[in-house]
């Protein structure tokens, strides 16, 4: 207990002497307090009234060092720079120097007003003891070795320029620099602005249009002058030909005021009324007598005018042989004829058998899509048609493009038959007995593809037969001597049609006998005979 006390005046003792010794600049050390920021009372028990020195000489700042530089001012005309002067002058420059050592110094040139100053010149006093080596800007005219000009013009309001002069002092002694300054101030000025405006027009439209197009027409107006062009409007009259949509021909379009330097654009919708070349101009107006022309405008107006041909290959054709078509569709007018279209009405009577290219077949329609055909311009194009049946073909073609009539040709073709009569004689019962009866049945059919007319059948009998009895779609007449039967004439067969006669015979003797059919018809150019066997016996 005793030792530790002993240890803790120690401690004490040697905490007082430390105070003593170092004052607060060790406490500054120890606790890493900044006190020259610090302000009284001080933390550490000092009172600022009193300090010790050691306590000063960690709180005061150390005194800058003294400035070598020498300064003069002017304030013109006041001399005051805070009151009512224009231009504030200030030189600036070291207060000693060195003979043979370069010495410099700068003057700065203020406009201490609101207000642009003019004609702003400094004129310095060189001394006789220097010589000028440089000068930022340039000395100007009218310098010389002891005085130097700068003339600096025009400076704005509170605008500040420098001036940085270089030179060698030759000899010691005093070196004294004088400047003083000149400048004008601004006229009392009025400026009135004295504008005009100023109008162009320029006039855009189609070069070439189809008949049946619109024309829009677009006028760009501008004002190019300084002033407002007020009440601005487009007069336009169209040339005989064309007019607008209701039909006039007389047309203003308001474009309203135009600021200086603005452009507005106005549109005319026209139509024409006939092909041709129509050339026109337009005009703007506006208060104040203004005009304006604009550039002519040129647009052609055309259209297609179709024309179309139809030819077959024959006037007439039998049934079973094909018909050929050539079909030219021309463009006679002075315009493009677009989405030109060609259709074929193929009649009920016959078939599609080829087509040239690009055609496509649609029910009994065949269609060419042709695109676009020049003017004086043609195409081609074939149709082959199988008739079905004896008569006419009558084959229909029109021709269709924008802004064009359509066109039409019709081509009619004879479809001709041909007859073709077969004659077949069968005897029914072969061999026969005499005494007993044969029955021969003649049968007439139309091969052909045409009606066989007026025909006629004639029978002739042999020695061993006795004519019985006939038949058949027309009367028989028999001959005085029981030899030959005649039918009257058949009028028409039908193309595949057939018709049947018959005859009955007795047969009188034995023998290998001959019954003979002879048959004639208008087409043929000699009878048709046909014998039929039969064996007679007893």
């Amino acid at each position: 207990m005793r030792l530790r006390n002993s240890m803790c005046k120690l401690l004490c003792i040697s905490g007082l002497m430390s105070f003593a010794l170092y004052g607060c600049g060790m406490f500054k050390y120890e606790s890493g307090i900044k006190h020259e920021h610090e302000k009284p009372p001080y933390y550490h028990g000092h009172v600022e009234a009193e300090p010790p020195a050691r306590h000063q000489r960690a709180h005061v700042e150390p005194e800058p060092p003294k400035s070598d530089m020498c300064t003069a001012d002017l304030a013109d005309p006041t001399n005051a720079k805070d009151c009512c002067s224009v231009i504030y002058l200030q030189k600036m420059g070291p207060c000693s120097g060195s003979v043979g050592e370069e010495y410099c110094y700068v003057i700065k040139v203020t406009n201490l007003t609101n207000k642009k100053v003019e004609d702003v010149e400094v004129t310095e006093t060189l001394p006789g003891n220097f010589s000028v080596k440089s000068s930022t800007p340039e000395m100007g005219t009218g310098s010389t070795a002891s005085v130097a000009k700068w003339f600096l013009g025009e400076m704005a309001p509170q605008e500040t320029r420098e001036i940085k002069v270089c030179g060698i002092p030759t000899q010691s002694g005093h070196m004294p620099f004088c400047a003083k300054v000149a400048y004008n101030l601004p006229g009392a000025c009025i400026d009135p602005i004295i504008t005009e405006p100023k109008l162009t027009i320029a006039k855009s439209a189609p070069s070439e249009v189809s008949l049946c197009d619109m024309i829009p027409i677009t006028f760009t107006v501008t004002n190019t002058g300084s002033g407002m062009a007020n009440n601005v409007k487009v007069k336009e009259t169209l040339p005989d030909g064309l007019q607008t949509q209701d039909g006039q021909t007389d047309v203003t379009l308001d474009v309203g005021s135009l600021n200086p330097g603005e452009t507005r654009e106005v549109t005319l919708t026209a139509k024409a009324v006939k092909t041709g070349e129509f050339n026109n101009t337009a005009m703007a107006v506006a208060d104040g007598n203004l005009s304006a022309e604009s550039n002519t405008t040129t647009t052609a107006v055309r259209q297609p005018v179709l024309a179309i041909t139809k030819v077959s290959n024959v006037e007439k054709v039998y049934v079973g042989r094909s018909i050929s078509y050539e079909i030219v569709v021309t463009n006679n007018g002075n315009g493009p004829a677009t989405s030109t279209v060609v259709e074929d009405a193929v009649p009920d009577n016959a078939s599609v058998v080829n087509a040239s290219q690009g055609a496509t077949l649609l029910g009994n329609t065949v269609t060419w899509n042709a695109g676009t055909i020049q003017p004086q311009d043609s195409q081609k194009f074939t149709l082959t048609l199988n008739p079905k049946s004896i008569g006419t073909v009558k084959n229909s073609v029109v021709a269709r493009a924008t802004c064009a009539e359509a066109v039409s040709a019709t081509t009619s073709t004879e479809v001709l038959g041909i007859p073709a009569i077969l004659l077949e004689v069968i005897d029914e019962n072969d061999p026969i007995e005499v005494g007993g009866n044969e029955d021969y049945k003649i049968i007439v059919t139309n091969q052909g593809s045409d009606t066989g007319t007026n025909i006629k059948v004639t029978c002739v009998l042999e020695d061993e037969m006795q004519y019985v009895s006939s038949s058949g779609p027309t009367t028989g007449s028999v001959s005085a001597d029981g030899k030959t039967i005649t039918f009257e004439p058949l009028p028409t067969l039908a193309s595949k049609a057939n018709e049947v006669w018959r005859v009955v015979v007795k047969a009188l003797k034995e023998g290998d006998v001959r019954f003979k059919v002879i048959m004639t018809e208008d087409c043929l150019k000699r009878p048709v005979e046909e014998t039929e066997a039969t064996n007679f016996y007893e």
